[in-house]
């Protein structure tokens, strides 16, 4: 490889670092929330099933910039300024490492209720004769989790995967990758060579292979799962 072309891959590294970051730590942690507003939602208790639904629906009908930018403020809100958080997360400038972190709840949020539905409309998949074959054999809780989970595996995981794909998106648009990264690089090769198409066109295959992953992962899974 030429000097150019080691500095030009080396130019999306750090972005790459902070996307997967923020990707990561997010979508775990959405699939978390969705979790608890099913769990709330079917706990049989109208204050639960009701704050669930309400987190769910604002989750689902809010632009994720707008969780965004009301995570990213609060994070810079004096209140918070004696937190130092700098250096855990990759790619975000110091000073903004809090920010970036209330950040990361905002991007969870926003597609957590999402994956709530998706949780809900494959939990409904299940045959009735599953469901009687738990209460006849008086199941535990992690036992009835596990068999739930691998009854409802094939429709879940890739309807799941569709949706953290989508989440890949955002993850990419709000989380600091363009200022980080590759705009900063997109900038610089504009000034420097004026060549933007092939910047744009590293980044656009960036996202397809990390999208086609997700989907792949997904898809393997489910397979496997099929034929246990």
């Amino acid at each position: 490889m030429t000097d150019e072309l080691m500095a030009f891959l080396a130019s999306f590294a750090a972005p790459l670092a902070t996307t997967v970051f923020f990707f990561f730590t997010s979508a775990v942690l959405s699939l978390l929330f969705a979790i608890v507003y099913v769990l709330f939602s079917r706990s049989g208790y109208l204050p639960l099933s009701a704050m669930s639904e309400f987190l769910i629906e604002v989750s689902r009908g809010v632009p994720t910039v707008l969780f965004v930018l009301l995570m990213g403020n609060l994070g810079l809100a004096p209140y918070f300024s004696g937190i130092d958080v700098e250096g855990i997360i990759p790619g975000v400038a110091y000073g903004f490492g809090l920010a970036a972190s209330f950040i990361i709840v905002g991007l969870a949020f926003s597609s957590s209720g999402h994956l709530a539905r998706i949780i809900e409309a494959a939990i409904s998949t299940i045959k009735q004769d599953t469901i009687d074959y738990m209460d006849t054999l008086h199941l535990g809780a992690l036992a009835k989790v596990r068999l739930i989970f691998f009854e409802c595996a094939p429709a879940l995981i890739p309807t799941v995967s569709a949706r953290l794909v989508h989440h890949l998106h955002n993850t990419a648009f709000i989380s600091m990758f363009p200022i980080a990264g590759i705009f900063a690089a997109m900038r610089t090769g504009v000034i420097e060579t004026a060549k933007v198409i092939p910047y744009l066109t590293f980044a656009t295959l960036l996202f397809v292979l990390l999208g086609t992953a997700i989907h792949v992962a997904g898809n393997v899974l489910a397979k496997r799962l099929l034929t246990r």
